[in-house]
């Protein structure tokens, strides 16, 4: 059974020895709480790594605007998907390319990306990212739920040297591992 996003901060909140909510969107204090943190917190785990589970891959709309200056060859303007958190690879490896507030500018037309997205749906989250995000959330809610910053820096502490090394170990051994190419300054090494 998956978990939903109130049973991910009612365990948050037990962790740190606080009440229940009902939903984020209840009245009570530690829903007001909750409300104002969850969303950064998120946003905060998800540039964190390459999050397989949050990966997509997208073509570049490219734009009209026009830029009062280009930097030599980037001269392709393309809109930044909403949704994106961080990007780690675009589909030509040779593609110089940049961001620029709601811009990506690059040299090649055509351009696409793979990114880690917004993905607020616990229900495609695995168990290692619940993990390590109840942690970081326990972190940012100790002092203003439970006043006590000594339990908030005891959760950044297990987030940081326990629950996110271990969720993002565990996150690079799924799918088909990669392996470097020989550089071609390595194969002259050898008469290549």
């Amino acid at each position: 059974m998956a978990l939903s996003k109130t049973d991910i901060l009612n365990k948050a909140l037990t962790l740190v020895g606080a009440s229940p909510i009902i939903n984020i969107d209840d009245s009570s204090t530690n829903a007001r709480v909750l409300s104002r943190v969850y969303e950064s917190a998120l946003r905060g785990i998800l540039s964190e790594c390459k999050w397989n589970f949050a990966t997509k891959r997208a073509n570049l709309t490219a734009l009209t605007d026009e830029l009062d200056w280009y930097d030599t060859g980037e001269i392709y303007v393309y809109q930044k998907p909403t949704d994106m958190i961080r990007i780690y690879g675009a589909s030509d490896v040779n593609a110089r390319w940049r961001e620029e507030g709601d811009y990506i500018i690059s040299d090649t037309d055509g351009l696409g990306l793979r990114y880690v997205y917004y993905l607020d749906v616990p229900a495609k989250y695995p168990a290692y990212f619940i993990d390590a995000f109840i942690d970081r959330l326990c972190s940012d809610i100790a002092y203003a739920i439970v006043n006590s910053a000594t339990l908030g820096e005891k959760f950044k502490k297990m987030y940081l040297e326990i629950s996110l090394p271990n969720a993002t170990a565990a996150n690079s051994q799924t799918g088909i591992q990669q392996e470097m190419n020989d550089s071609e300054w390595e194969l002259a090494r050898y008469g290549a």
